[in-house]
């Protein structure tokens, strides 16, 4: 109910003037919905997804380089619909990275639909130096990593930043741009979401290589969190009711923060 009262006030005209206890049921019933077209995605190849012409062209080329990249997504809509990308493409290889246990049962229930499938899930609290290294090498043998942008750790180890999110500042996870620091390789935004009724893939140039030095870390990392969070609410803005981190997600005790700098493509 936070949230949906959040967008009310930033984006009076996307939630229409229906009540907020309404809205909240359609956002539950929806949530639902994404989990019965999880196990529809894993069942059964999608392949009904829309997807801008620039936007392809730049996934197709993501696919023809020799080295991996790594996806930030998040919890709005249903990543696991893009999944249709490894069918459509035999040599590719994606893994995704699981903060949640729940989510991990559940993906093992529903990948008993396709056993051959090249989604690796793994599951993690943390993106320490020994799951850097791994996926290292998976990325320099040409797969793709994806990894939630939305999820702070498992643990609470301090391990996040501030960014101003719907006009309010809330707490981000530095692990995404952490890891990408390691990997040294191209990062994407992915989104994929309903929109009038049909699934609808978002792809994102991010950044050509992360690179920070001890002095500024933070602080970079709190820029690209707050690029994050830009581009996230303008896609969340879109379909409101879609964004299922149900997560007590924002820090009302902290003041809102100016708007992040310029995209790094360092």
């Amino acid at each position: 109910m936070t949230f949906l009262q959040r967008v009310r006030k930033c984006y009076p005209d996307a939630l229409g003037n229906a009540p907020l206890l309404w809205l909240s049921y359609r956002q539950i019933y929806n949530f639902g919905q994404s989990l019965l077209d999880k196990f529809l995605a894993w069942a059964d190849t999608p392949t009904s997804i829309a997807m801008a012409p620039d936007e392809e062209e730049m996934l197709f080329a993501a696919m023809t380089k020799d080295r991996g990249c790594l996806l930030i997504g998040s919890h709005f809509g249903n990543l696991e619909y893009s999944r249709g990308i490894a069918h459509r493409h035999p040599g590719l290889k994606i893994n995704v990275l699981l903060y949640d246990q729940h989510a991990l049962k559940f993906a093992a229930i529903i990948a008993q639909g396709d056993p051959e499938s090249r989604m690796n899930l793994i599951q993690v609290t943390d993106v320490d130096i020994e799951l850097a290294i791994r996926l290292k090498e998976k990325v320099e043998r040409g797969e793709w990593v994806v990894i939630a942008g939305d999820r702070v750790p498992v643990r609470n180890n301090g391990r996040v930043c501030s960014a101003r999110f719907f006009n309010e500042c809330a707490s981000f996870p530095v692990g995404p741009y952490a890891l990408a620091s390691l990997l040294q390789c191209p990062v994407y935004l992915l989104h994929c979401f309903r929109l009038r009724g049909d699934y609808q893939l978002v792809l994102e140039f991010f950044a050509e290589r992360i690179q920070t030095d001890r002095r500024n870390r933070q602080a970079a990392y709190e820029g690209y969190a707050q690029n994050f969070a830009t581009s996230l609410e303008k896609q969340v803005a879109r379909e409101p009711l879609q964004w299922f981190n149900f997560f007590d997600f924002w820090d009302s005790q902290r003041p809102a923060k100016t708007q992040g700098g310029q995209r790094s493509t360092a």
